[in-house]
């Protein structure tokens, strides 16, 4: 069951407290691993591995900032990607995810606030709707056309969305299905739609610092 996973997080929880009191990060033995500063061209990257689960760590889920193309076997390859909560390794030989991207900063962030951090950065909150009926498990990103980074979140249940950590300024607002990869990749698949084509909100929305948005709706069409 294991033989594509590089390393996987498991956590023993206080169910009244809330908190952790132990956490395992695994690392999978078939694969051969790097320790080198500039990373080996056939092994796998420790540090970017260990990165990733220490993420889990802290609290973080899989992020869908990235594109994947099936590969023969069966498997996906990475296109390219702008987080290292992204469920799939660039491979072999890279080490681009021993950095943390925005997404990845304004996630754990918004989970460990330090400082003046929810007074500097602003939320954008809405809803994606298809057809009068809300949408769950849509990926929403919000996209700073000035300094290029990516920040998402994923709707739930009731179809709204919350994205934190945000510089504050205006953002373009992308809304897509989970269809690059497996849907339980990144929550419980049951009830998810991915039957909506990608979509972009007519305007740009504004996050505020220190605060939120009003919530506003994300209508998307039927593939």
């Amino acid at each position: 069951d294991m033989d594509r996973v590089l390393g996987a997080t498991s956590f023993i929880v206080d169910v009244f407290a809330g908190t952790i009191i132990e956490s395992d990060v695994f690392f999978n033995s078939i694969f051969t691993w790097s320790v080198t500063a500039a990373g080996h061209p056939n092994r796998f990257d420790l540090r970017s591995v260990a990165t990733h689960e220490i993420g889990h760590f802290l609290g973080l889920g899989h992020s869908a900032i990235g594109e994947t193309e099936l590969r023969p076997d069966g498997g996906r390859r990475v296109l390219g990607s702008a987080a290292v909560m992204f469920p799939i390794s660039l491979g072999r030989g890279t080490i681009a995810d021993r950095e943390l991207q925005p997404d990845d900063i304004a996630g754990v962030s918004d989970l460990y606030p330090d400082g003046d951090f929810r007074d500097e950065t602003g939320i954008i909150s809405g809803r994606v709707r298809l057809s009068n009926a809300g949408v769950k498990g849509a990926h929403v990103v919000a996209f700073n056309s000035q300094t290029g980074a990516l920040v998402g979140n994923f709707t739930v249940a009731d179809s709204s969305f919350r994205i934190a950590g945000l510089s504050p300024g205006p953002y373009v607002i992308r809304v897509e299905p989970l269809d690059d990869a497996d849907v339980d990749s990144f929550m419980d698949p049951q009830g998810v739609n991915v039957n909506f084509r990608v979509t972009f909100h007519p305007r740009l929305i504004v996050a505020p610092r220190g605060g939120s948005t009003a919530s506003f709706d994300v209508t998307v069409l039927a593939k």
